[in-house]
C-alpha cells in the first residue's frame, strides 16, 4: 500500500525579487539621519560617561577616607556620609538628566527618521520596504533598510556598514570605560586610605 504524499505548498521556483529602474536613489537624506543617531548615541554615551567619571571617582575617594577612619577605630557618623552624598548628588544628578535628555532626542529622531525614509522609499518607486517600526530597536533599522534596498537597487548599503561601526564602537567604548573605571575607582578608594595612614 502506498500513501500518497501531498505536494508541497511551497514553490521550488524562487519568485524573482521586485527591481527599481536603474537610477533610483538608494539613499534619502533621512536615512543618513537615520544612521546618524546610531553614532549619534554613541557621542552620547560618551558623554554621559565623562559626566559621570568625576562624581563617581568623588564619591570612592570619600568612602576610602570614611573606611580609613573607620579601620583606625574611630567613629564615623551617619552624618559624614550624608554630607558626602548630599554634596555629590548634584553632579550625578545633572549626569543623569542630562544623558536621559539627549539620549531620548536621539531616539526620537531615529524613529521619526526612520518613518520617513520609508515614506520617501516608497515614494522613489520602492516595491519593497523595510517597516519604519524597526527604528524602535536602535541600530537595526538602516541595517535592514540597507539590505531590502540592496536586494531591489543593487547598492545602498552605506547605512548599514555606519550602524554596524557605530555598535562595534559602543561595545568597545562600554567596555574600555567599564574596565578603566573600576580600576580608577580601586585607585580614588586607595588613595582614600592612604589619607589616613
Amino acid at each position: 500500500m502506498s500513501a500518497s504524499v501531498p505536494p508541497s505548498p511551497w514553490t521550488h521556483a524562487s519568485a524573482e525579487e521586485p527591481r527599481v529602474p536603474r537610477g533610483t536613489p538608494v539613499y534619502t537624506a533621512w536615512a543618513w539621519v537615520s544612521a546618524g543617531t546610531t553614532v549619534a548615541a554613541v557621542a552620547a554615551s560618551a558623554f554621559s560617561m565623562w559626566l559621570m567619571t568625576g562624581p563617581m571617582l568623588a564619591y570612592m575617594r570619600h568612602v576610602g577616607e570614611l573606611s580609613g577612619m573607620a579601620a583606625t577605630g574611630a567613629r564615623v557618623s551617619p552624618r559624614a556620609m550624608t554630607a558626602i552624598m548630599l554634596d555629590l548628588m548634584p553632579g550625578i544628578l545633572t549626569a543623569s538628566l542630562v544623558s536621559t535628555v539627549l539620549s531620548l532626542a536621539i531616539y526620537a529622531l531615529a524613529v521619526l527618521a526612520g518613518y520617513r525614509d520609508y515614506v520617501q522609499l516608497g515614494r522613489l518607486g520602492y516595491p519593497k520596504r523595510f517597516h519604519w517600526a524597526w527604528s524602535f530597536l536602535s541600530p537595526v533599522y538602516p541595517i535592514g533598510r540597507a539590505v531590502v534596498v540592496r536586494r531591489q537597487a543593487g547598492a545602498g548599503s552605506a547605512t548599514m556598514w555606519v550602524a554596524l561601526a557605530a555598535a562595534a564602537a559602543s561595545l568597545v567604548l562600554s567596555f574600555g570605560w567599564t574596565f578603566w573605571l573600576m580600576a580608577a575607582m580601586f585607585d580614588a578608594m586607595r588613595a582614600g586610605l592612604g589619607t589616613m595612614a
